[in-house]
């Protein structure tokens, strides 16, 4: 099974969008998941993209843990409003 979130982040000057693709994804019979996904610029160039083994949770978690560990990429890289 697996789910999408995506999540647009826009500040205030224009042409400066980076988009997070994020998704989790549980195998259901072991439980074990893994959250993956990819950032791109406003333009749609490809910027990171990343796999991360997460070990035995939901699919609930493995998409909040996607979405926060690349969040806080995003602002190590300067991407911080």
């Amino acid at each position: 099974m697996m789910t999408n979130t995506d999540l647009l982040y826009s500040p205030s000057i224009p042409g400066t969008c980076i988009y997070l693709n994020v998704g989790g994804v549980v195998q259901m019979n072991t439980g074990l998941s893994i959250a993956s996904g990819v950032i791109r610029d406003g333009m749609g160039k490809w910027i990171l993209g990343y796999n991360w083994f997460l070990g035995k949770s939901s699919v609930f978690i493995a998409e909040l843990w996607g979405i926060l560990d690349r969040l806080v990429l995003l602002q190590k890289q300067g991407h911080d409003r």
